[in-house]
């Protein structure tokens, strides 16, 4: 997926005004094109990381201010679960974009077996399985993932879909992504949970991939 993605900012026209939504430590997507690329974070620890950033803002995404039509793309990964009122985010980041801007989303299903289960459990439990499942010793430390979640409702796959034709999108493309392939326990409890749920939640994917035009 990361390759197709490369391959569809590439296909843009440049040099591209990118802003990286929610930045956190890294930036996955090195480009052939020229491209000028702001990170906008909550968390200050984060940015001081980067050293690949033009430029580098602290702030929060339901407060920030940029002129109308500002960038080209606007990419946001694993970020609008952890805001309440991520609809309206969702709303500022289309003021944001140039006419033809893509926006790129990447965020866990809530209404995934994966994502119940992490709505149900209490977030302490989330670090030591970042932890000791995981192998992230540095978890839930200034900077560093996981991060307190709210999954508002439109962060699911029905939400998007109502959203981008909500607001006049044209021909947005929702891919059904897995994080857990290798991970037998996360396996056996997502299918236990789609079990229980009578298949109402699946448990074949836990995250959604957004390509999306203005």
């Amino acid at each position: 997926m990361d390759q197709m993605l490369r391959e569809r900012l590439e296909a843009l026209p440049g040099p591209l005004r990118i802003l990286e939504a929610g930045c956190g430590r890294t930036w996955a997507h090195k480009l052939s094109v020229p491209y000028v690329l702001t990170g906008l974070d909550l968390d200050p620890d984060a940015l001081a990381a980067r050293t690949d950033l033009d430029h580098a803002i602290v702030g929060d995404l339901r407060t920030a201010e940029f002129p109308p039509h500002s960038f080209d793309v606007i990419y946001n990964a694993f970020v609008l679960e952890h805001v309440r009122g991520a609809r309206q985010v969702l709303e500022r980041f289309l003021g944001w974009l140039a006419p033809g801007g893509m926006l790129i989303l990447k965020v866990p299903d809530r209404d995934s077996a994966y994502g119940f289960l992490t709505r149900l459990t209490p977030f302490w439990t989330h670090v030591l399985i970042y932890r000791y499942m995981l192998g992230y010793r540095q978890a839930g430390t200034p900077g560093h993932a996981p991060y307190p979640t709210y999954y508002d409702k439109v962060v699911s796959e029905r939400g998007l879909r109502e959203f981008c034709v909500g607001n006049g999108m044209s021909a947005p493309e929702l891919y059904r992504l897995c994080s857990y392939e290798n991970q037998r326990s996360v396996r056996t409890a997502a299918f236990l949970t789609s079990l229980l749920s009578g298949g109402r939640l699946p448990w074949r994917h836990n995250n959604l991939l957004l390509i999306a035009r203005t």
